[in-house]
């Protein structure tokens, strides 16, 4: 392991612990928890990971992709908190995007399902980086979706909310295109996909840092006419679930 290597490992294991204290002594844990599990889970896997480094080094890939693979799932999570913190006045435009991007990930998660069960020769450790980038081109999206229908309407969120959504961009971005790198260069690519990789979610962990050092909640919003096009999509949003509610109903038991 090198030395930048090391530095990256344990600074993020030292931000992460101060993220998690902060969390406390602000009293934030509770207003925000599946991003603090998130983060909770990552400090206690990257120990893991940094034992199993220097005892049982054969075994760091393996166990680093089970990792990956639980703190993506809590990734995604934290998606919807953000989406529900950001419109949480505004409660068409969350159930909107909350709807989007479940239905993205659980098709995801789906076809991995139906392709372990279906094809007996299929396993996802193969090449365990196309779930990783068809997880983080979905997130993309979904931050993107929240960016823009925050501006769109011109949605006021506070610096927490800010923060997890610059901090998410920046490491969800890298990792698209490292991974998509990697996949086009091939094993070379490796070891510039993994300085990618820790860097930019060490900057992701600084960004985090300074935004939740103490809790901002919203602004609250001003007594002010309803924007006609959130009226509309709104009116639909409750359209289309209404729908899809009335067709469950219909379903025989």
């Amino acid at each position: 392991m090198g030395i930048f290597t090391q530095f990256v490992w344990l600074g993020g294991m030292l931000l992460e612990g101060v993220i998690l204290v902060r969390s406390i002594l602000g009293k934030s844990f509770a207003k925000y928890p599946l991003f603090y599990v998130y983060i909770a889970s990552v400090l206690f896997t990257s120990g893991f990971l940094y034992v199993i480094y220097f005892v049982m080094p054969s075994k760091n890939v393996p166990f680093y992709w089970r990792a990956q693979y639980l703190t993506l799932a809590l990734g995604c999570g934290v998606i919807f908190e953000i989406s529900r913190n950001a419109f949480t006045q505004h409660v068409s435009l969350d159930r909107f995007v909350r709807w989007t991007m479940g239905m993205t990930f659980g098709i995801i998660f789906l076809l991995v399902a139906i392709h372990a069960f279906v094809l007996p020769h299929w396993n996802p450790s193969v090449n365990p980086a196309d779930l990783e980038r068809d997880l983080r081109l979905a997130q993309a999206v979904a931050l993107l979706a929240i960016v823009f229908l925050t501006q769109y309407y011109g949605i006021e969120i506070g610096r927490n909310i800010k923060g997890m959504i610059l901090g998410f961009g920046v490491y969800v971005g890298a990792s698209i295109i490292s991974l998509t790198l990697q996949l086009f260069v091939g094993a070379k690519f490796n070891t510039a996909w993994q300085v990618i990789q820790s860097s930019s979610y060490l900057a992701a962990l600084s960004i985090w840092t300074v935004a939740l050092w103490s809790y901002d909640p919203a602004p609250a919003r001003p007594n002010e006419p309803p924007d006609p096009d959130y009226q509309r999509l709104a009116g639909r949003t409750r359209q289309v679930l209404g729908s899809i509610q009335e067709q469950l109903d219909r379903t025989p038991r």
